[in-house]
């Protein structure tokens, strides 16, 4: 299969957006596949690994992609990036207008994840559980009564950013200025959310393909700091991720079942990575978000929890690839 890898983009994420590319890529070259790698830089624009500026012909459908003097050949393109301007239904619609099949994610599943309120809004309405939550705009600010109804912690979170990009953990009103400030500069809208002093951070590995949704075996996060934080993820050697979750299996299977729920409340298709919180104390358990094209390096979550499962990367790739196929030659429409 001749595969248009998509890499970098405009978010904060480009950097991890490289890594799991330049993953994706090297298993995709070595299970045969033909692999275009196509760098999105954070200006905006696309060109070729080597540097040629890369072009859409809208002549003729479906568009033509060229480079140089040449056009680019290829089957379906993989977009391995990650934030606004990649995950968000803004390259899905791309390949959508250009009729070029994209795995992952289709258009309003793509929307409705990247946006933490709208993601909380759906899902509470089908029944899954979610800490109490607020979400505002600087120029429509939450009443003091609103928020401390919510109860110290407070996470304070950009609405449609990645999982940790702009996040802060507030401990008290004093601190909520800084973190609101912090939010703002990466969205215009925020959410904030009641913490939980000490939760287990669960996640669940998710394919929606044309059978239906399936989920891996939940995993757990150990952050090697107080939270999970962006500098824990990617910059902290303490943090661990523990396969399989050490949960009873009747909590594994409710998370399990959640994790299926909610992308299936946003119709999702393609690949995801759904996040919970575990309240040890109560056994309670609460959505946190789902990522439609989640961290994707050899040392990710969601490849791993397939792993475990007894699917191999080139397989999960192949089956996302697949998929992405069958929608467009059953014509089915190419943003589902």
């Amino acid at each position: 299969m001749k595969v248009l890898l998509l890499s970098g983009g405009r978010s904060a994420e480009h950097d991890v957006s490289l890594i799991s590319a330049a993953y994706v890529g090297k298993v995709l070259a070595a299970a045969g596949h033909t692999v275009t790698d196509l760098l999105l830089d954070r200006g905006g624009t696309w060109s070729s690994t080597g540097g040629s500026p890369v072009t859409i012909d809208t002549a003729t459908f479906p568009w033509t992609l060229v480079c140089g003097k040449d056009v680019v050949d290829f089957d379906v393109v993989f977009p391995a990036l990650h934030g606004p301007w990649g995950e968000d239904g803004t390259v899905q619609g791309l390949c959508a207008l250009a009729g070029w099949p994209c795995a992952g994610a289709g258009v309003m599943t793509s929307a409705l994840a990247m946006n933490k309120a709208a993601a909380r809004t759906l899902v509470q309405a089908s029944g899954i559980p979610v800490l109490p939550w607020l979400s505002f705009t600087q120029e429509r600010p939450p009443s003091a009564e609103e928020v401390s109804g919510l109860g110290y912690p407070i996470f304070v979170k950009p609405a449609r950013m990645g999982s940790s990009v702009g996040i802060s953990r507030v401990e008290e009103p004093s601190g909520l200025a800084e973190a609101l400030e912090e939010a703002f500069s990466y969205d215009s809208i925020v959410v904030m959310e009641k913490g939980l002093l000490h939760p287990g951070e669960i996640e669940v590995s998710l394919l929606g393909e044309s059978a239906g949704v399936s989920s891996s075996m939940p995993g757990e996060v150990v952050p090697g700091l107080d939270w999970y934080s962006y500098r824990a993820k990617y910059d902290c050697a303490s943090s661990r991720l523990l396969i399989p979750a050490p949960i009873p299996q009747e909590l594994s299977r409710r998370i399990r079942d959640y994790a299926e729920s909610s992308f299936r409340a946003m119709y999702g298709r393609g690949f995801a990575r759904a996040d919970f919180l575990l309240d040890r104390e109560t056994g309670n358990v609460f959505f946190n978000e789902i990522n439609t094209i989640p961290g994707f390096t050899a040392i990710s979550m969601f490849a791993k929890l397939w792993e475990a499962d007894g699917v191999p990367p080139d397989i999960l790739l192949r089956r996302i690839l697949d998929d992405a196929l069958k929608r467009t030659t059953s014509r089915e429409k190419v943003m589902d």
